[in-house]
């Protein structure tokens, strides 16, 4: 839509300097063809210059289209399109102001009862989630052993790709971002676990949101690998998490290379150790 409006804009200019004025030379005066010639060459390359940017840009937004669905969990009513419900007890979309719906992860929540509640919630999504049991003893907490996690929808892999998954959090500490790739199985006819790489976000701050991405290619030693999602994952030590702005990325391998150098340089906190 922005584009077409860019057109009309250039056209509405052509055609105002186009039309005739006080002092333009009548028809048949020496000079009004080539005056005519020139407005329509200048047209013509307005035209053809503003369709190589339109296709230039368009190329690069293909290029970088996020290929999980929703990563911005906008869309879809109680449940965000394209994500797994979140039960009410350790998983939350909530709202937060100036950046709409976000998730939300309580991995504090006692562990015996959140696996009694996940188990109900399977089978009844539409129970309503009981008050949170905090635990004195910090390690009965499910953030202590399962943790809390939340899945996208299944992406289709290509071949040889190089992928780059970005996540916007905040938290305690820092919590894992995973990327799960499947194969099809060809005895049990159904997609198994064949690849699994994670993001673990640097400097955590429990106040302030923060960016954080890593290169990937699930068939460079998975070959097989036909489908992946990702995994929003809380855990130890126990608290809340945020994580907002999901996105997985096809890249170049110039930028590849770029998002692995980077994931092979030491944090400067573990210098210090």
């Amino acid at each position: 839509m922005k584009y077409e409006k860019i057109i009309l804009m250039i056209v509405k200019l052509w055609t105002r300097q186009a039309r005739p004025s006080i002092f333009a030379p009548v028809s048949g005066v020496e000079g009004h063809a080539c005056h005519d010639r020139f407005l329509v060459f200048t047209f013509t390359s307005i035209i053809l210059a503003v369709s190589f940017m339109i296709f230039s840009l368009t190329t690069a937004a293909a290029e970088h289209e996020n290929l999980i669905e929703n990563g911005s969990f906008e869309k879809g009513e109680k449940t965000p399109d394209n994500w797994e419900a979140a039960n009410g007890l350790t998983s939350f979309y909530v709202k937060e102001e100036g950046r709409g719906r976000i998730v939300k992860m309580d991995s504090r929540v006692d562990r015996m009862q959140a696996l009694a509640w996940m188990k109900k919630f399977k089978t009844d999504p539409s129970a309503t989630p009981p008050e949170p049991v905090y635990s004195k003893d910090q390690y009965a907490c499910i953030g202590g052993n399962e943790g809390v996690w939340l899945d996208s929808g299944l992406i289709n892999v290509k071949p040889g790709q190089n992928y780059k998954l970005t996540v916007d959090f905040k938290g305690p500490s820092s919590p894992i971002v995973w990327i799960k790739g499947f194969l099809f199985h060809p005895v049990r006819k159904d997609y198994a676990d064949a690849y699994q790489t994670r993001l673990v976000p640097d400097n955590p701050d429990k106040e302030n949101w923060k960016t954080c991405s890593i290169g990937f290619n699930p068939t460079a030693r998975s070959p097989k690998v036909e489908k992946m999602k990702v995994r929003i994952y809380a855990y130890w030590p126990a608290g809340i998490y945020y994580f907002d702005n999901v996105k997985v990325e096809e890249i170049t391998p110039e930028e590849m290379a770029e998002l692995l150098k980077k994931r092979a340089e030491v944090p400067e906190k573990e210098k210090k150790k």
